[in-house]
């Protein structure tokens, strides 16, 4: 419990805040550290077409082109990297912090579930937010979020609303393609080590990381998540509940007979916590290099 109470509160003290688009904005958000603050490439993704909403545009600042753009691209974030990501701009915050407020979205769009980004622009107090919680908040850095904020408020008070949103939402970027811990099982350099573990599969690989305290059964919550990941291709999705210490597998394809030996092996190591051995006994399993260090 101790680890969740921290997570909470580190949360709330990392919550970088930068100066708002309003004309009543008169500087630049200043990073901690000008010196190492350089130009972040910024690049216009070719994706999809969102089937969700992730911008809400309160504010009414947004032409129809931005907000198809910063959602088509939130959309993406949601299915290839798991993160529950959402934009809001708003004049009006009530009687609400800009983090509270950020943290109430996220509870509203997505239960507080989930790995998650919110991007509160905020025109009634002039703080902008940058929330997260789960994978986001393990592998977004302070130094990255600065550098991002950054250069986003310099693009925004020129009123380049859509690139420094955009910008903002890259910080999803820096979240592992392979594995979703939505509640910070595994450290930074865990899962650093662990990502190139699974990459070096022979099949396409993803682990989800929670803790079941819903109703519905974990084969229910994998195959959701394997539906939101692999739309246009074929993987295998592992999932890991802290709560029964038990991992499962799912695929819409046959999966290879050394998985479900590796599983009964993996599982023995997560009755005893040991969730990093568990993740290694599949990759071995599955023709990867197992990572020999937690560190790298």
């Amino acid at each position: 419990m101790k680890k969740f109470l921290s997570a909470a509160f580190f949360a709330a003290s990392v919550a970088l805040t930068i100066c708002s688009c309003s004309s009543k904005s008169s500087s630049f958000y200043e990073p901690k550290n000008k010196i190492e603050t350089t130009s972040q490439p910024f690049t216009e993704r070719e994706v999809r077409a969102a089937e969700g909403s992730y911008v809400y545009d309160k504010a009414g600042i947004l032409s129809p082109e931005d907000i198809k753009a910063c959602n088509d691209y939130a959309g993406w974030l949601y299915n290839e990297k798991l993160v529950n990501a959402a934009v809001i701009t708003v004049n009006e915050l009530g009687d609400k912090s800009p983090y509270d407020y950020a943290a109430e979205a996220f509870a509203d769009i997505y239960e507080a579930k989930g790995s998650g980004m919110i991007i509160l622009i905020n025109n009634d107090t002039n703080e902008d937010v940058v929330f997260k919680t789960g994978n986001c908040l393990t592998n977004i850095s302070d130094k990255a979020q600065e550098n991002s904020v950054y250069w986003a408020t310099k693009e925004i008070m020129r009123g380049d609303y859509r690139r420094g949103i955009m910008r903002l939402l890259q910080l999803g970027e820096l979240c592992p393609a392979h594995i979703a811990d939505n509640v910070q099982l595994f450290e930074y350099e865990q899962s650093r080590v662990l990502e190139k573990a699974l990459a070096s599969c022979k099949d396409d690989i993803t682990l989800l990381a929670s803790k079941n305290n819903s109703s519905a059964p974990n084969e229910e919550i994998l195959k959701t998540y394997y539906k939101r990941k692999y739309i246009d291709r074929d993987g295998i999705m592992l999932m890991i509940d802290t709560k029964s210490k038990k991992m499962i597998a799912y695929s819409d394809k046959k999966t290879p007979k050394e998985l479900e030996t590796a599983l009964k092996s993996a599982n023995e190591l997560t009755a005893k916590d040991d969730y990093y051995g568990a993740v290694n006994k599949i990759v071995e399993a599955l023709d990867g290099k197992a990572a020999s260090d937690k560190k790298e």
